[in-house]
């Protein structure tokens, strides 16, 4: 074999590689746009069968409550298991709330990000401004409407339930190739290092599995996650490639 054959192959190979990643992307952009599906068919589940039931258990106990026969110590108990039922049913219905299907596929991407704002101060109380820098393009792949949307998502989550405050900013612009997601606040701020190295570590348990999700879901897309996080608080970019 000729000294040119070898470095011939090795030219060969990287290309090669490189056709193998752009496809297990692609599959993994078709799994993430399953998976969303898959979510909203276990959303219709919960709302057509725990939801009615538990609905209908506490209609009835309504009922019982207001009866003249019922004694005082049996009221007493129906109360406190009316009152789980309603925290229950509340909290399913939040849960349903923040993962109802935003209409991926009709909607622009400006129109279901906007959607996401008003949904999760409808929910949390929080103030959210959000703004657009540029218009955002209405064309654009299933499977990064669904990542963005999730992944802003769980910053908003995540902020809410660790930095402490009330009040965020969100911006989006975007250029001829990206759009770049921002979300801002001030709070109290974390050790990011710290954090994702207990993810992996400990995973769930660490009790910050939204920032995993964010980096696979930020992966899966060939885009960039950047987290800042001090005194002054945390601010969390996403860019994601358009196409």
């Amino acid at each position: 074999m000729s000294p040119a054959s070898p470095s011939s192959s090795s030219r060969g190979r990287p290309a090669v590689a490189s056709g193998r990643t752009r496809h297990a992307s692609v599959a993994a952009r078709g799994l993430l746009a399953a998976a969303e599906r898959d979510l909203q068919q276990i959303i219709l589940d919960i709302h057509d069968g725990p939801v009615q039931d538990i609905f209908g258990a506490l209609s009835q106990i309504q009922t019982l409550r207001h009866r003249a026969d019922v004694q005082a110590d049996a009221a007493l108990v129906l109360d406190r298991v009316a009152a789980s039922l309603e925290r229950a049913l509340g909290e399913i219905r939040n849960f349903i709330g923040a993962f109802r299907p935003p209409e991926f596929e009709r909607r622009p991407l400006g129109a279901i990000l906007e959607q996401l704002v008003v949904q999760h101060e409808s929910l949390t109380g929080a103030t959210v401004d959000f703004t657009m820098t540029t218009p955002l393009p209405d064309q654009v792949p299933l499977s990064l409407k669904i990542s963005l949307y999730r992944i802003l998502q769980e910053a908003l989550a995540n902020a809410t339930r660790h930095a402490g405050v009330t009040h965020f900013e969100v911006s989006a612009r975007a250029n001829r190739r990206h759009i770049v997601v921002q979300v801002r606040d001030r709070g109290k701020g974390f050790d990011v290092a710290k954090v994702l190295k207990k993810e992996i570590d400990v995973g769930v348990a660490g009790g910050h599995f939204g920032l995993r999700g964010m980096r696979d879901r930020v992966a899966i897309m060939n885009g960039k996650l950047s987290i800042t996080s001090g005194r002054a608080g945390t601010v969390v970019t996403i860019q994601l490639p358009i196409s």
